[in-house]
């Protein structure tokens, strides 16, 4: 590393003196060859760079190979030593939510934990998809709703303050798809970005539905 730090420097003092003269408005044919030629040098020398950066890389990635191959690791041994989740969670607190203080709850909101094999919450990167089922409905009716989010849209989930660790999804009823029974279940897949694996968990819940008049329906002769 430190030799390639000494010839950047190299490429930039060559660099440098060539915008100057780059600057200039009349410049002798001569120069001008010179710093053409001095430029095709520094053009050669950063490709020299950059392929032995690649080389050192693939050299990095061979020695970790023949280290692992010696120590008997084998890839799986490998991602087991990664901090990683290896379950999901749905906290208690999860459940239906209201925002217009009119009867009947307008989502459900989730709070989700991913879990490392250590039992501690730990903010993953990845993607979520979450399936809200009506369990009660019959099958080919019974989704009232899909999400998904991708790994920068998840990030951005994440709540971690004092002792609570989880991606918080609001999931609100889509218009005319309010669920036709008081109890759901929240289908949650998490894939890790780290390790490509995929996670689920599901839970039902209870749920408020808005208030249906039960009230006899008056007669036109009456």
């Amino acid at each position: 590393m430190a030799a390639s730090r000494r010839t950047t420097h190299w490429v930039m003092s060559l660099l440098l003196p060539l915008l100057a003269l780059g600057c200039e408005s009349q410049v002798p044919a001569n120069d001008f060859r010179e710093v053409q030629r001095q430029l095709q040098e520094s053009r050669e020398e950063v490709r020299r760079l950059g392929d032995e950066l690649a080389q050192q890389a693939e050299l990095a990635q061979a020695l970790q190979a023949r280290i692992a191959r010696q120590r008997g690791l084998t890839r799986q041994d490998l991602l087991d030593e990664l901090v990683a989740p290896v379950r999901l969670e749905l906290e208690e607190m999860s459940g239906g939510y209201d925002t217009d203080g009119q009867p009947g709850d307008d989502g459900i909101a989730l709070f989700i934990r991913p879990i490392d094999r250590d039992g501690h919450a730990i903010k993953a990167a990845g993607s979520l998809r979450i399936t809200i089922l009506d369990p009660l409905s019959p099958p080919n009716a019974n989704v009232v709703a899909e999400y998904h989010f991708d790994v920068p849209a998840t990030r951005k989930l994440w709540y971690g303050r004092l002792w609570t660790y989880h991606f918080t999804v609001r999931c609100p009823w889509p218009p005319g798809q309010m669920p036709l029974h008081d109890e759901v279940t929240a289908h949650v897949a998490f894939t890790d970005l780290l390790t490509g694996k995929l996670l689920t968990t599901q839970k039902a819940f209870k749920i408020t539905r808005p208030l249906v008049s039960t009230a006899p329906a008056t007669s036109p002769d009456s």
